[in-house]
């Protein structure tokens, strides 16, 4: 029996379909946030994670419908690994943010510009020059997170909740591609 006779379609479906959601979970949750508040309780993990959660989801339905040999499967198998690093990253980060949600990772200057206009209509060199005005004052830091954005508590847990998800699918897949080709080797 070859791999791809031992090597089930309707659970790599299953998977993949699972990792496009999760993917556009991950994804649209942190766009939500990011509009939210573009500068406190995020690093935008969510988008520069996407960019191998997507591919890797999109490659998982091929290779349930197209290519299915060993060799297609391995390269799933190389994105699935890193998707579960970078959801193990996620998870890190979303727990990190969930315990402190004024954390800004942009720096006390950009941290207070960003955080403090209103509307993207504002007048920006004002805002600059409060900021710097602070930031020579030695008060920044009180400055940059003058409310605490608790609207992205509920954002932020459903991202770790997507996350966590994306880390088990990835180890179901790795686990799945493991099983098919040691059932080759030893012919069981």
């Amino acid at each position: 029996m070859g791999f791809s006779e031992r090597f089930p379609r309707w659970i790599t479906g299953i998977i993949g379909i699972i990792q496009a959601a999760l993917t556009a979970g991950i994804v649209g949750l942190e766009l939500w946030s990011a509009y939210i508040d573009l500068a406190h309780g995020t690093i935008w993990v969510g988008f520069w994670a996407g960019l191998i959660f997507i591919p890797t989801a999109l490659l998982m339905l091929f290779i349930t419908c197209c290519c299915r040999g060993r060799i297609y499967g391995f390269y799933v198998l190389i994105l699935t690994i890193l998707s579960g690093l970078l959801a193990c990253v996620v998870i890190y980060f979303d727990q990190y943010f969930l315990n402190n949600l004024c954390a800004c990772y942009l720096g006390d200057q950009l941290c207070c510009a960003v955080g403090s206009i209103p509307s993207f209509s504002s007048n920006y060199s004002n805002t600059l020059n409060t900021c710097s005005t602070y930031q020579t004052a030695g008060t920044i830091s009180a400055y940059t997170c003058k409310t605490t954005p608790t609207s992205k508590l509920p954002l932020l847990k459903a991202q770790l909740a997507c996350a966590c998800g994306m880390l088990v699918a990835c180890a179901l897949y790795a686990l799945l591609y493991i099983f098919a080709c040691v059932g080759i080797c030893f012919g069981h």
